[in-house]
């Protein structure tokens, strides 16, 4: 089993709901992987609101961070699921289940949360992922997105 942490910062959101600033996609047919921790800080001094939640399908990214041997915490290879770290999108992923965490930011750049998942973590089974998108028609700022999960 490996440890792993990506990073990226996110843009601006359409000011409409269920839009994504970032997800962790796992593409692999057969491996699932559990997110222990998300950590998001804003980069801009506006209010906006967030959430966690599944997706069953991608969307089009257009901007993605590929982790490497780097992003493992004992640096002995990339991740067997081949995940990746979508940041930007031109078609939005497709919402699985109703938000698992939800909360509101203040305006202040600095702002933001880790949120940390007890136990095994939250399963992201083969095909699926684990995003951070606006439940609210408001904008969801831009921000450093971290994303730590084992596999």
């Amino acid at each position: 089993m490996g440890f792993y942490s990506v990073a990226g910062r996110t843009a601006a959101t359409a000011a409409t709901a269920d839009n994504f600033g970032g997800s962790l996609w796992n593409p692999s047919a057969t491996k699932s992987l559990w997110v222990v921790e998300i950590a998001f800080a804003k980069t801009v001094a506006t209010v906006d609101n967030q959430g966690v939640v599944r997706i069953s399908a991608r969307g089009t990214a257009t901007t993605t961070t590929t982790p490497d041997t780097d992003n493992a915490w004992d640096r002995d290879g990339t991740p067997p699921s081949g995940a990746l770290l979508d940041i930007a999108y031109s078609a939005q992923p497709t919402i699985a289940s109703p938000y698992q965490k939800r909360w509101n930011l203040p305006a202040a750049i600095g702002s933001g949360f880790i949120f940390t998942f007890p136990g095994p973590g939250i399963k992201v089974p083969a095909g699926t992922g684990l995003g951070l998108a606006t439940p609210v028609a408001v904008i969801l700022q831009p921000g450093d997105l971290s994303v730590t999960w084992y596999e």
